[in-house]
């Protein structure tokens, strides 16, 4: 059986930028001591050797990278497979998205993928499943590889990314200046005619790069009033019929409709 650690990326390991965990604890601790360290204090962090020989000699159980904002972001998510076993929908749409290593978590339940590039923000839980980061923060890296093992620059795919499940975050700018998130995308209702007002909204047009971000926002509306997860799945595909320029696949809504109604009201 292969060592794990031979999986992992030689330009994750030659950074100074590891620490240890145990077994059962999200605490990032020093490698070289029994002390506490922390994601955001570079001091308290070792090279991969010495982090991997506490791991060998007994002293901690795993090592874990920090995010350091030096162009490696990392993307958790925590149920990275079905009831059956398999990928999920979600991580499959991120691991072909980016293409870059991929690992199993260390409850087996997950996946961290890391890729080369820059986020518009410091990092983020979308509260939906997907975690994405650039600094102030450590994965435990196990090395368990799924598929990609070699880690790539792909800027297109951080971008896809927070365009799709990052739609509500402000970004900063290369400038320093703040580009304030989009509002939510609202269906319109037609004036009362003879009395009687319109069920059915008309959807305005949406921009080929707004449509996930547009229709993760209707659902969500959607399911805060109420609706089944089989009536925003229809009224999903009609928007995304009568709106978008082209029409997303189908199994992109479903995956939309899934990950907003897997939360309750």
């Amino acid at each position: 059986m292969s060592n794990p650690f031979e999986n992992i990326p030689k330009e994750l390991t030659d950074l100074k930028q590891w620490v240890c965990a145990w077994n059962n604890s999200k605490l990032p601790m020093k490698a070289y001591e029994k002390k506490a360290a922390s994601s955001i204090d570079s001091t308290t962090w070792s090279d991969f050797e010495i982090a991997k020989a506490a791991v060998e000699n007994g002293t901690y159980d795993y090592v874990g990278f920090v995010f350091n904002d030096n162009g490696i972001v990392g993307i958790d998510v925590d149920d990275g497979f079905d009831s059956t076993g398999f990928l999920s929908d979600l991580s499959i749409d991120l691991m072909k998205a980016c293409k870059s290593f991929t690992e199993k978590s260390r409850s087996g339940r997950g996946i961290h993928i890391y890729v080369k590039g820059k986020l518009p923000f410091n990092g983020k839980n979308n509260r939906q499943g997907v975690e994405i980061y650039q600094q102030g923060r450590f994965f435990i890296t196990t090395g368990r590889m799924l598929v990609y093992k070699d880690l790539i620059e792909n800027q297109a795919a951080i971008d896809y990314i927070v365009e799709k499940y990052f739609p509500e975050i402000d970004r900063v700018r290369e400038d320093g200046t703040v580009e304030k998130a989009p509002a939510f995308y609202t269906p319109v209702f037609e004036k009362p005619a003879n009395g009687k007002i319109s069920l059915k909204p008309t959807y305005p047009k949406i921009a080929q790069g707004l449509r996930n971000q547009s229709l993760t926002s209707l659902a969500g509306q959607l399911h805060s009033r109420g609706y089944t997860k089989q009536q925003i799945y229809y009224e999903l595909l009609r928007c995304n019929q009568e709106a978008c320029t082209p029409p997303l696949p189908a199994r992109e809504i479903q995956t939309i409709v899934n990950s907003v109604t897997k939360y309750q009201r």
